[in-house]
């Protein structure tokens, strides 16, 4: 009998392990350029000095080195706090070296871009928690910058720690096993989810752990949290979101229902297994392409926030610049948020690979990669080269299975393993845009369904019936047949669903987000309104890919017109599910709606299949096929209207699309002989939304204005 349960691990080749076998604690640091590391030990992680300061010893592999025995930390009691003051070419070490002293210093940045500074106290990068975030203890961050005020002032008392705690491996549920093809992908943050219910572990881990059959009930089989790595939520003056990432092994502490240090990891576990229990596989955002320090202060190129990376190997860890007007080393900022991470070298290529492993072991099932272009990178300078062969994108499933870890080779199949997914694109620089050029085991964002099928609804004279065509047959103009696309119609960086129906621009509560969004007010007819959301979601759902939706949408949540929430912690983002719950309102509409083309989608297979166009026959109006020879048709703009029957064998469905601006007769295909077709819904009938089968006599049918019709052979 298959195991249902299997053991959790937090072990890394780098950072702070335990080895019962020699009773130590062994630590481990990656730094090419560092001269000299001291590891600091402290008994608390506010406002008294180490108990112990102990030099690092470099091996060949650039890697340093030291073990504590348990007996010599016996008066520490668990957990206990450390971290590293590093030495390197532009700070050497001295053996009179004192904190808060300039001794050994050179420069605060030198012609190879190192910032080494002892006096800035660096948290490890494979920390399994952190203290704090820098912000509790210096809300202004000043004693993290490397301006010429702040340079030599030491941090160590007031600094985030790394957080040393013996790990209690226990038992997980795995995930259900079944084609990644099959999923229902729910995108939610964490805190948003629960943050408004009566239970008093509303927005954490918890709280998401007891709300997992709630979101079973919603018809979400994946749900992909925003975030939950450890970031500095007063980045920016409010960084609700998460994308600015301290560190890639640690829990966010805020979300911990439970503030005691090491209870973070384990509630994170608690919240997997609930899931996992309920038949749901979690998918994490992870953001590899750039990191929360290394910003630059008023263009001033010495003056930058160091709390870690910087701290240990800004060059190897960062991708840098030089300036041809100063001849300094900058940061390249393709992310938009100050830095860009060195994805070709040694240090992220083994962090992100060790990252993802590590959550895997936790139970994740799938990673989303947040800009995730920046990996397919392989420059060595300033401008990007994208390559699907060589990248870190290419050797991360190898290197995964390195490390015990298997990547799903085929989202059409049942595999053990995780699933890859990448946002194809970055912010910024040449080339900017890899949409359909990831390793063909990776999913991807498809951007081109999105825009395709928002414009199909809100704005259908700027489409061709070929653009359709296109994203139901898997967007093959960039998948040509593979099973890649990740189909969506909003997401968290952009309109609510709702929103995008409801606004035809952003509020004036809204900062940084695009003018330009794909959105409509629908001419502030209620009618229209929901007839342009049910059309959305149509094609979402009957579309080859796996459909993903913010959770919120499928209960209507409105931001308001604010397009652009990352910094609103308040109701702007927090789920109210009280109207999606009344029956009768226009929210319970359209979450019933949603809820029925779901089971549609799960209970007609053919829509997950690799090969789903093979089962396609595409009819005009008249009732006469069209082919790949109908060009006239398909790129005829003042074409309208097709139909497409859909025939496995086993459950035959008929799509009727009009983008028409007015009613319009098509004629169906004759049914098979005893059998009658039935509609299941007409986007633009209100009463449609539980999908119970109608007998509709005779061929010809009047759609409604810009509406879907779907018909079930019976």
């Amino acid at each position: 009998m298959e195991k249902t349960t299997f053991t959790t691990d937090s072990t890394t080749e780098f950072g702070a392990n335990f080895c019962p076998e020699e009773k130590a604690v062994h630590f481990k640091l990656f730094s090419k350029n560092a001269t000299k590391v001291i590891l600091c030990i402290f008994e608390k992680p506010v406002g008294e000095d180490p108990v112990m300061n102990l030099l690092m010893t470099k091996t060949q592999e650039d890697v340093w080195e030291t073990s504590v025995k348990t007996y010599v930390l016996k008066d520490l009691k668990e957990p206990f706090f450390y971290g590293y003051r590093i030495f390197g070419p532009n700070w050497e070490y001295e053996d009179n070296f004192e904190p808060n002293t300039k001794i050994g210093f050179k420069a605060r940045i030198d012609n190879k871009g190192n910032r080494f500074n002892p006096n800035k106290l660096a948290f490890d990068p494979y920390s399994k928690e952190l203290s704090h975030i820098p912000s509790d203890t210096c809300h202004d961050m000043t004693i993290y910058r490397s301006s010429e005020e702040d340079f030599y002032k030491d941090n160590a008392k007031l600094a985030p720690k790394s957080v040393f705690f013996t790990d209690n491996k226990r038992q997980i549920t795995k995930a259900p096993l079944r084609p990644f093809s099959e999923e229902i992908i729910g995108e939610v943050h964490i805190k948003d989810l629960t943050q408004n219910l009566p239970i008093e572990e509303k927005g954490t881990y918890l709280g998401a752990a007891k709300f997992a059959w709630e979101v079973k009930k919603m018809g979400i089989t994946t749900i992909e949290f925003l975030p939950l790595q450890e970031f500095d939520y007063r980045e920016d003056g409010q960084n609700y979101w998460g994308y600015m990432t301290l560190n890639f092994f640690s829990p966010a502490r805020k979300y911990a229902f439970n503030k005691e240090y090491s209870k973070s990891l384990d509630e994170f576990r608690t919240m997997i297994d609930e899931f996992h229990k309920s038949g749901i596989k979690v998918c994490m955002d992870v953001v590899y392409n750039h990191t929360g320090e290394a910003r630059i202060h008023y263009h001033k190129n010495q003056d930058a926030t160091l709390l870690s990376y910087a701290l240990i190997d800004n060059s190897e860890y960062y991708k840098l610049c030089r300036n041809k007007i100063d001849n300094q080393m900058y940061y390249r900022a393709n992310s938009g948020c100050h830095n860009d991470t060195f994805t070709q070298n040694k240090s992220i290529k083994t962090l992100v690979a060790d990252s993802i492993a590590f959550w895997a072991k936790q139970g994740v099932d799938a990673f989303r990669f947040d800009l995730a272009a920046s990996l397919l990178d392989i420059s060595q300078d300033e401008d990007p080269i994208y390559d699907s062969c060589t990248s870190l994108c290419a050797q991360l499933t190898c290197e995964l299975k390195k490390r015990g870890v298997k990547v799903i080779s085929d989202p059409n199949e049942a595999q053990e393993g995780i699933m890859l997914i990448a946002e194809p694109w970055t912010c910024g620089g040449k080339d900017c845009y890899q949409l359909g050029n990831f390793p063909k085991n990776w999913l991807e964002w498809n951007d081109v369904s999105r825009d395709t099928i928002r414009r199909a609804a809100l704005f259908p004279s700027h489409i061709n019936l070929n653009d359709v065509r296109n994203i139901i047959e898997g967007t093959k103009n960039k998948f040509e047949n593979d099973f890649k696309a990740i189909n969506y119609i909003s997401c968290h960086d952009g309109f609510s669903l709702y929103d995008l129906n409801s606004f035809s621009e952003p509020n004036e509560t809204t900062t940084g987000g695009s003018k330009h969004e794909l959105c409509s007010n629908n001419d502030n007819d209620d009618d229209k309104k929901e007839n342009s959301i049910k059309k959305e979601l149509a094609l979402l759902f009957l579309s080859k890919g796996v459909p993903m939706l913010q959770a919120g949408d499928l209960i209507m949540h409105t931001k308001g017109g604010n397009n652009n929430s990352y910094n609103r912690d308040d109701d702007t983002n927090y789920y109210d599910y009280k109207k999606a719950n009344t029956k009768g309102s226009f929210q319970n509409r359209i979450y019933t709606f949603a809820k029925s083309l779901i089971e549609l989608r799960k209970t007609s297979k053919v829509f997950t299949q690799r090969d789903f166009e093979k089962y396609l026959t595409y009819y005009n109006e008249h009732s006469q096929i069209l082919d790949d020879k109908s060009e006239n048709f398909w790129f005829d703009y003042s074409r309208n209207y097709f139909g497409i029957r859909i025939d496995n064998g086993d459950n035959v469905l008929f799509i009727a699309f009009s983008k028409h601006p007015f009613e319009y007769k098509a004629k169906l295909p004759d049914a098979q002989d005893g059998k009658n077709w039935y509609i299941l819904f007409d986007t633009s009938n209100k009463e449609h939304t539980t999908f119970e089968p109608k007998e509709f006599f005779g061929l010809e049918y009047i759609l409604n204005t810009n509406s879907i019709v779907v018909f079930r052979q019976m």
